[in-house]
């Protein structure tokens, strides 16, 4: 199923990787070609089609598309919010947040003013394609209006470009900088992506503190947002599933008497509160997984499969790391339920 290894030199499962970058499909860059070129009625006509097809990579590309284009020519007054709702509701691990984030009103107030409204045409400018312009107006923003709603909207944007171009060791400064400006929505939005930046450099305390980070200030009761947080929530989960050593479990389970289960389980709890939104499918196998409830794991997967043969391998790799964690040799119906599920992935059984 995947050229990469699943279990190290001592049969445990391997750490998840970094999310990789999502890049434009061939059908969506077509119809951006188009826009690009002038002709944005047939651009529309195309990127509609595609975005209509159902839940996967390609559709999901093509609503990103389109509100890039309503945005560039219509800024926040079009009929934008439609596909970002789409986008955000989906299963791409860049696009999603982005877009759960350009939804909200903090967004909105950032994006009001002169300088803001220069930010949207850049962000457009990004999203049809057209990456060196929105890198030279998020970069001027953010040295030009730095304390200002309209630096902190430049930050996150610049610090994600950055991260989704490949230059993620530049897009940590954008980043720190705006999560330590922020709060709520936007700090969460930025540690988030900088905790990816972070496990991309093997930096995983430092990465599982800025997550945690990010976990908390998105929530919406602490001024997060209710698209956002489920996102933030399984990168964290899966970072600690990944890597159960790190401080942070280790504390929790000592302070607070808890297991190492209980404290990799939270951050999926959490994101499945919060899911009416967004319900990324790795919610449902990081929440379903622990009481053995195989039913949601399995639809789970289906819709991964669906969107991507790359989501589905991330859902099954989640599935591996996690296993160690969920069995209990003194229940015999869970182990042969993991075992059958192992066996239907074409999943090699981790050592502890």
């Amino acid at each position: 199923m995947t050229d990469q290894p699943l279990l190290d030199s001592d049969g445990r499962s391997l750490p998840l990787p970094p999310d990789p970058l999502s890049p434009v499909p061939d059908e969506v860059e077509h119809g951006l070609a188009a826009y690009r070129a002038g002709d944005a009625a047939q651009a529309r006509e195309s990127l509609t089609a595609i975005a209509g097809t159902g839940c996967t990579s390609v559709s999901g590309h093509a609503a990103m598309a389109l509100a890039g284009i309503e945005i560039g020519e219509n800024g926040l007054g079009g009929s934008y919010r439609r596909w970002l709702e789409q986008v955000a509701a989906g299963e791409d691990a860049w696009l999603g947040p982005l877009a759960a984030v350009m939804l909200t009103p903090d967004f909105q107030s950032g994006t009001s003013s002169d300088p803001g409204r220069g930010l949207l045409s850049s962000l457009a400018a990004q999203l049809t394609g057209d990456l060196d312009t929105a890198r030279d107006g998020f970069e001027h923003a953010f040295e030009a209006h730095k304390g200002t709603e309209p630096g902190d909207v430049a930050g996150l944007l610049l610090g994600n470009l950055l991260a989704q171009s490949g230059d993620q060791a530049a897009a940590l400064t954008p980043l720190s900088y705006t999560r330590g400006m922020c709060d709520g929505t936007f700090a969460g939005y930025a540690a988030h992506l900088e905790g990816h930046v972070l496990i991309g450099q093997d930096e995983k305390e430092r990465a599982s503190t800025v997550l945690q980070y990010a976990h908390s200030e998105s929530h919406p009761s602490r001024g997060g947002d209710k698209r956002l947080h489920p996102w933030v929530a399984v990168r964290f989960g899966e970072l600690l599933a990944s890597d159960p050593w790190v401080d942070l479990v280790y504390d929790q389970v000592e302070e607070s008497g808890v297991s190492e289960g209980e404290v990799i389980r939270e951050p999926f709890e959490s994101a499945h509160s919060q899911r009416e939104a967004s319900a990324p499918a790795l919610t449902d196998i990081g929440f379903f997984l622990f009481p053995a409830t195989f039913e949601p794991v399995h639809a789970g997967l289906v819709r991964l499969k669906a969107w991507s043969d790359e989501r589905y391998e991330r859902g099954r790799r989640l599935v591996l790391t996690l296993h160690t964690h969920v069995e209990d040799g003194r229940d015999d119906e869970r182990t042969q339920g993991l075992a059958d599920l192992l066996a239907n992935l074409d999943l090699p059984k981790p050592k502890y």
